[in-house]
């Protein structure tokens, strides 16, 4: 039970920090802070609208891009978009403050490729998607949730929540447990 109250404290400091760089959790009654190790450059902004100004972007869109960026990934990943199913406005929306180039665009053209509209895909896929959130959205659309549940539950923050519950669910005595727990999740997100 302790693993399990852990790995619920984690998930609802994670949700409630959102896109913060650090958040606290706190364990056997310390309290921790996780935070991003990469010192952050100031020019990474600037590299990153250049490289979306160079691209179909506008000087403002471009802006918007990279507002805020620690990399040239929302530029790259805005990019690659735009070149496939999605508009301008989409790819920005998508690759706001992205820290992968390829991650949020693979998401949401397998989401859209597979049972989700362009709205629901980008909804599931934008900063912090990759291919896997998309896999378990489709996974858990086949199974007993709807679409807005699958969103809710493969969104970038409780994957790492998910992944654990589905590792110890392969354990007899540990299913109900967590089905019970899954359902809390899915609550919520709503």
């Amino acid at each position: 039970m302790k693993p399990l109250f852990t790995i619920m404290l984690i998930f609802i400091a994670a949700a409630s920090s959102a896109q913060a760089d650090s958040f606290t959790i706190i364990r056997d009654g310390k309290e921790y802070m996780c935070s991003s190790t990469q010192p952050r450059d100031p020019n990474d902004a600037v590299d990153c609208v250049d490289e979306a100004y160079r691209g179909p972007f506008s000087k403002e869109e471009s802006m918007r891009i990279c507002s805020g960026a620690t990399s040239k990934a929302p530029a790259l990943c805005a990019i690659e978009t735009y070149r496939g199913p999605f508009t301008k406005e989409e790819a920005i929306s998508l690759c706001q403050r992205a820290t992968s180039a390829t991650g949020p665009v693979e998401c949401a053209t397998a989401a859209y490729r597979g049972p989700f509209s362009k709205e629901e895909s980008l909804q599931l896929c934008t900063r912090g998607g990759t291919a896997a959130n998309a896999e378990c959205a489709i996974k858990a659309y086949r199974g007993p949730y709807s679409k807005e549940e699958a969103i809710r539950l493969c969104k970038a923050e409780p994957m790492l929540l998910m992944r654990s519950l589905n590792l110890m669910e392969t354990s007899p005595e540990v299913q109900s447990k967590i089905r019970f727990f899954k359902a809390k999740v899915l609550r919520l997100f709503e």
